[in-house]
């Protein structure tokens, strides 16, 4: 089994980058979600947020122009959550495209937009002005 650091350089290895370079830019990742202390831990050895916050990691790890999330904070405390959400508003002031799906509405607050979805169908939209 892979360490979460492993887990994290693993799509930029593939991507035929550096292993050394990969690490690094995994370690910046973790270290940004709160993660560095767990860099060693195998999957066993972390709680269902640290898995999360690592899957998250992983995404980022090769910044992508699009991040699709579906319930990226579901298993996450607080603290978690803040952390995760300020990366992804970051990557939207940089001018990525990030999109949020979720039951959660203490995400609201940090959306541009909102669109309200139901049986499939749009009932509501409108643009986040607080922000």
């Amino acid at each position: 089994p892979f360490s979460a650091l492993d887990n994290v350089a693993f799509p930029l290895q593939l991507m035929g980058g550096n292993s050394r370079d990969a690490r690094r830019e995994a370690m910046e990742q973790l270290e940004k979600l709160g993660l560095a202390d767990r860099s060693k831990n195998r999957p066993r050895e972390l709680s269902g947020g640290q898995k999360q916050r690592v899957a998250i990691a992983r995404a980022l790890v090769t910044n992508p122009r699009i991040l699709l999330c579906d319930e990226p904070t579901a298993s996450l405390d607080h603290a978690s959550l803040e952390k995760i959400m300020s990366e992804l508003r970051n990557l939207s002031r940089e001018g990525k495209a990030v999109v949020v799906v979720t039951h959660d509405p203490r995400l609201e607050q940090y959306a541009d937009r909102i669109v309200r979805v139901e049986d499939g169908r749009i009932v509501d939209e409108q643009y986040n002005q607080e922000r």
